[in-house]
């Protein structure tokens, strides 16, 4: 959908976007849901964190943040795998304390 989006330089304040009800070609270069929210008129807390979110999110898409490796599973797992190191023994293997670390970053 086409929109017109006047920005007025403040990083901190919402630009004025305006929605044209008209289907253009192509993907759209940025997400405008976070002003589609603060449209319909979301709490001001809940528009910054969701903000905040986002261009996080549009980091991770391009490349610019290093996104994460572990899983919900894959904690799970090392959670597993720490507990055994620690309740395994009155001494603690730094190898393999080492490879777990190594593993989790």
């Amino acid at each position: 959908m086409e929109c017109v989006v006047d920005d007025d330089g403040d990083s901190e304040s919402a630009s004025n976007i305006t929605f044209l009800y008209t289907l253009g070609e192509g993907a759209c270069p940025k997400s405008f849901g976070v002003n589609v929210a603060r449209l319909a008129g979301l709490p001001s807390d809940v528009l910054q964190k969701a903000k905040i979110i986002s261009e996080h999110f549009e980091k991770e898409m391009k490349g610019e943040a290093v996104q994460h490796k572990i899983t919900p599973a894959t904690a799970c797992d090392k959670l597993k795998d720490l507990k055994c190191l620690l309740n395994g023994s009155s001494t603690i293997d730094t190898a393999q304390v080492k490879a777990l670390w190594q593993s989790l970053q």
